[in-house]
């Protein structure tokens, strides 16, 4: 039986990504569910965390990524468009200037009032000063770049309770061909 102390109680509630057998992300777990899964052989970690959770006799850390060991099958679900989710797919940072922002604003980069969608290949994240800047004018207008071309993520599986760090930390997950998984990398040199 695990005692979560006071201290730890808080981050017993701490999220866990869960990985397919084939390294795409299934969804976000909390920290008991992960243990579960761990001490079942159903799942084994990929990262460990740096939390750990205090039993009677030992101390247990909470991985970060976990991998399911078989193979699950999931429906294709597309990601809702929102304001909120266009701030996790661009990791809160402005899309012209690459600033990270607690309060970032979004931006449409062909303006509504000159025929914009609001959509996931309009729509980016913009801190103030690049909104302003940039206003009611397209990118060319305001000459202005941006950082990277925006489109619709392959996998929105985030929560409210994911901080955008722990989303920094998960992104070669949910894009393995930018940036590839170290243990995807390690799997294909043995």
């Amino acid at each position: 039986m695990v005692n979560f102390t006071k201290e730890s109680k808080m981050e017993s509630d701490q999220s866990v990504l869960l990985l397919n057998s084939t390294y795409e992300p299934l969804t976000v777990v909390n920290a008991r569910r992960a243990l579960k899964l761990l001490f079942s052989k159903k799942a084994h970690a990929v990262e460990q965390g740096s939390i750990f959770i205090s039993t009677i006799k030992s101390r247990i850390r909470i991985p970060e990524v976990i991998q399911i060991m078989y193979f699950v099958k999931k429906p294709y679900l597309r990601p809702k468009f929102s304001k909120k989710s266009v701030f996790i797919r661009d990791n809160y940072q402005c899309q012209y200037c690459g600033k990270q922002s607690n309060k970032p604003t979004i931006d449409h980069i062909i303006p509504r009032s000159k025929g914009g969608k609001t959509n996931w290949f309009n729509v980016v994240t913009a801190c103030h000063n690049c909104n302003n800047k940039k206003s009611d004018r397209t990118l060319k207008e305001a000459d202005m770049k941006l950082i990277k071309k925006p489109g619709e993520p392959r996998y929105m599986i985030y929560s409210s309770v994911i901080s955008p760090s722990r989303i920094k930390r998960w992104e070669k997950y949910f894009y393995p061909k930018e940036k590839p998984s170290k243990a995807l990398a390690a799997l294909s040199t043995s």
